[in-house]
């Protein structure tokens, strides 16, 4: 999920010394930034990472667990009769896409930060070679679904707020199909170049078998520094900065127009628009959950194309499990967010699951949770 210059990045401690290798032997982006120090910064940094590996594997299994369960929660509350509207159908849809990721992650996490390995060919065969490269491109892919939703549904909530006269038909039940459909088919093909980086590559092991990597593939070392580009801006700007960006002005945009409307409400002491603005608020915890985790990557990844490879090795990789634990959060918690600020998805949980504890009051249909 944090991927900037290398595809191989969910693969920090399987295979960090090829990447290092790799990267050692490739063109530095920028050398004018050599002269900075930056073995010093990553052995500070990487004592912080080791110490920090040690509870990631448990930590991101219980993130992955908690939250694919959250998730199905969410689908099941979310297609409710009374809970149907354009917004919740994007909701379902980021939803999905966050599964998605964390039932990658699940056995990735337990193969590298829990499984005890009883041999090197055990941990690095050809098997998990194979699934380790899909994980990479499944995550990412997946990751980048879940990104260009929430900023869907940031710009579907900001239209609703801004030009409620228009919002039922700009912001359909129809075209937000389209734009689910869309996003699910259109980053498959924006990670083409991340595909077409590695591949497996069997090396001899102490014991006189075989180890297989997922390595850099003879398409990306005869293009090196195109395809290093290529999917340095498709990851860290595409994937990362302009989503945060984006959403950065469109909450901004939220926060003023529920500035105005409160000022309107203590002028006209009107209580028809609270319902409304709570939906928005709630809306606009995820976003802002969103920039607090996925913000840093997207700056880390940046630096690592301005400042270049030394920088990534000795900086963004030693941050690569925390900010894939903060992604895992962002995927798992959108549950609590929808239990704690929206009263008809409490009420709607309550009548499914906990209907002889909880006495909900008639739940009525609703544009959004």
């Amino acid at each position: 999920m944090h991927d900037p210059q290398s595809n191989i990045n969910s693969q920090n401690i399987v295979n960090s010394s090829l990447k290092e290798e790799y990267f050692n032997n490739s063109t530095d982006l920028n050398p004018i930034w050599s002269d900075i120090d930056y073995p010093y910064f990553g052995a500070a940094l990487s004592k912080y990472r080791n110490a920090y590996i040690s509870v990631h594997g448990y930590l991101s299994f219980a993130c992955c667990v908690f939250g694919i369960t959250a998730n199905i929660l969410n689908i099941i509350v979310l297609t409710r009769k009374n809970m149907i509207s354009p917004t919740n159908a994007i909701l379902i849809g980021l939803a999905v896409s966050d599964i998605f990721v964390m039932s990658s992650y699940i056995p990735f996490t337990y193969h590298n930060y829990i499984r005890n390995h009883v041999s090197e060919e055990d941990q690095f065969s050809y098997g998990w070679a194979v699934f380790t490269l899909f994980h990479q491109h499944f995550t990412i892919v997946s990751h980048t679904i879940s990104t260009w939703l929430t900023v869907t549904v940031a710009i579907w909530r900001f239209l609703a707020v801004r030009f409620p006269q228009n919002s039922t038909v700009w912001c359909s039940m129809y075209r937000a199909k389209c734009a689910i459909l869309a996003t699910y088919l259109v980053c498959p093909v924006i990670g083409i170049p991340g595909y077409l980086s590695s591949t497996i590559i069997p090396f001899p092991s102490e014991n006189g078998g075989f180890v297989y990597y997922v390595h850099f593939s003879r398409i990306s070392q005869l293009h090196n520094k195109l395809l290093q580009n290529i999917f340095f801006w498709i990851s860290s700007v595409t994937m990362k900065l302009v989503p945060c960006v984006a959403l950065t002005g469109i909450s901004f945009g939220l926060i003023r127009v529920l500035y105005e409307r409160n000022l309107r409400r203590q002028r006209l002491r009107a209580d028809a628009d609270r319902n409304h603005d709570r939906t928005t608020r709630m809306l606009l915890a995820v976003l802002m959950l969103f920039l607090l985790t996925e913000f840093p990557s997207g700056l880390l990844a940046l630096l690592s194309g301005i400042l270049g490879t030394d920088f990534f090795n000795h900086v963004y990789s030693n941050f690569g499990e925390t900010m894939d634990v903060l992604a895992l959060i962002n995927n798992a918690i959108n549950f609590i967010i929808y239990c704690t600020m929206s009263q008809q998805f409490r009420n709607t949980f309550a009548n499914l699951f906990l209907p002889s504890f909880f006495k909900s009051p008639t739940i009525v249909s609703a544009s959004t949770v």
